[in-house]
């Protein structure tokens, strides 16, 4: 009896000693409130990471924010600030803890029996203690194992889709900034000409040269371009307001934004880019993980058919004989067969598959689309830079001429002045649409082969 009492009380304790303890972690706004004030593009940790990034992605611009963030190093300081990218990162690593664990035996279950004899003997008590242990015989830890690795696969892709999504939205945000830079600069060129322009009305309705209603034509456009002006102004802060919230950082963050070229880079033919939509794509890359992972769970489901040996030794008194014993469990695949779980993993795996091919046919049908915006709007720019705006520059160019000289009427050098400004607005326009239209058809295809794989350097 003793033996039986003795292996009880010792097994309990040996076994609590193993588990966890809680610890409470409460929130504090006002410390993240002061963090993110605080955050900065010249932090070290922000250009320890930008390091990382060149020499996982092969080189590119060294790290230096103290002339200005560029567009490729703010892509750097969007992956480790941006908190879209702070919480699917989060929700990775909740779906990938678990992922280590995978595959461990059950733990063994403790099982004691008292029995009291009523009859007066000289041991009333029969005690037995048994230590069950399950013998995963079945495999199925293995497969388990293995779609916990797939599961892992998954949330890696899933992470770099949703950075290559930041990065792709962080460059067309830049390209509407940077165009915006350009409408302003444009507005208040404008407006430094109607400035000299109406002290010229003004000099010649004093004059008497100049009737009040063509000299207050002037002094009219003037007043609607200032209008222009401050709402481009306004529009153009607010965009770069955005820019600083795609990268994380707080508005009043100290750091000059660099506006890039606005103009159409990295497009190839057609077949090229269809191709290496394919085999580039990030979304397709987590919808193959994802039938990876539903073919792992079919298989771990018809694995689950196949029973598991438990074995219980143990220890037993009994009338003040100790005795020594070995209980086997194992369940008859007979009735049940797990057929439930393998109908549903099956009707996954074909879900799984037909949202990956039915994925492929969208992303497919928009890179249609968007080369055929791309050429549409690269005709449009083309035709702009070559034909229109040449035309109205000169036309522009013969009327300041020609009123020089005295020879223009006031309206005609009005709608020389207003339809220049009008057509290099439209020609910003056209190359800000061709950009767009080419960030839209590599956002599509996916990022650079140095740059696919999933797991490279993070925050």
């Amino acid at each position: 009896m003793r033996s039986a009492r003795f292996a009880a009380a010792a097994a309990i304790p040996a076994a609590l000693l193993g588990c966890q303890t809680y610890t409470a972690l409460p929130l504090d706004a006002e410390a993240h409130r002061a963090a993110w004030l605080g955050r900065s593009p010249s932090d070290e940790g922000v250009a320890a990471f930008a390091r990382r990034l060149a020499a996982e992605t092969g080189g590119g611009e060294a790290f230096d924010v103290a002339d200005g963030l560029t567009l490729r190093e703010a892509e750097a300081v969007a992956l480790f600030f941006n908190p879209d990218l702070r919480l699917a990162r989060l929700r990775a690593d909740a779906a990938l803890a678990g992922a280590g664990h995978a595959g461990r035996w059950e733990d063994p279950e403790l099982r004691i029996d008292a029995e009291r004899i009523i009859e007066s003997v000289p041991e009333p008590w029969t005690l037995g203690a048994s230590l069950g242990v399950t013998l995963p015989i079945s495999g199925r830890l293995a497969v388990e194992t293995s779609r916990a690795e797939a599961s892992r696969r998954a949330e890696l892709h899933r992470v770099a889709a949703e950075e290559w999504a930041v990065r792709s939205a962080l460059r067309a945000a830049w390209l509407e900034w940077s165009a915006q830079r350009l409408r302003t600069e444009l507005a208040r060129g404008l407006l430094g000409r109607l400035d000299a322009a109406v002290e010229v009305t003004d000099r010649l309705g004093e004059a008497g040269e100049l009737s009040r209603m063509e000299s207050r034509l002037f002094r009219v456009e003037r007043a609607a371009r200032g209008d222009e002006l401050r709402a481009a102004g306004a529009r153009e802060r607010e965009l770069e307001h955005e820019l600083r919230a795609l990268m994380g950082l707080a508005p009043g963050a100290p750091v000059a934004l660099v506006p890039a070229p606005v103009a159409a880079v990295g497009t190839t033919a057609s077949a090229d880019t269809a191709t290496a939509l394919g085999r580039r794509n990030p979304t397709l890359a987590v919808l193959a993980a994802e039938y990876d992972v539903a073919e792992q769970t079919l298989r771990r489901e018809v694995r689950e058919q196949y029973p598991d040996l438990t074995l219980g030794p143990g220890l037993a008194t009994e009338e003040g004989d100790d005795r020594v014993g070995l209980g086997l469990s194992l369940p008859l695949p007979i009735w049940n067969r797990n057929r439930r779980a393998i109908a549903e993993a099956r009707a996954e795996r074909e879900l799984a598959r037909a949202a990956f091919e039915t994925g492929a046919e969208r992303l497919l049908a928009r890179l249609a689309a968007a080369e055929i915006r791309l050429g549409a709007a690269r005709a449009r720019r083309e035709a702009f830079e070559m034909e229109i705006v040449p035309m109205v520059e000169e036309q522009d160019a013969d009327a300041r001429r020609v009123a020089g000289l005295g020879g223009v009427g006031t309206l005609l050098t009005l709608e020389n002045l207003t339809r220049l400004h009008g057509t290099k607005a439209a020609l910003i326009d056209a190359r800000l649409a061709e950009a767009l239209a080419a960030a839209t058809v590599a956002e599509l295809v996916g990022p650079p082969p140095a740059e696919t794989a999933p797991g490279r350097a993070s925050p």
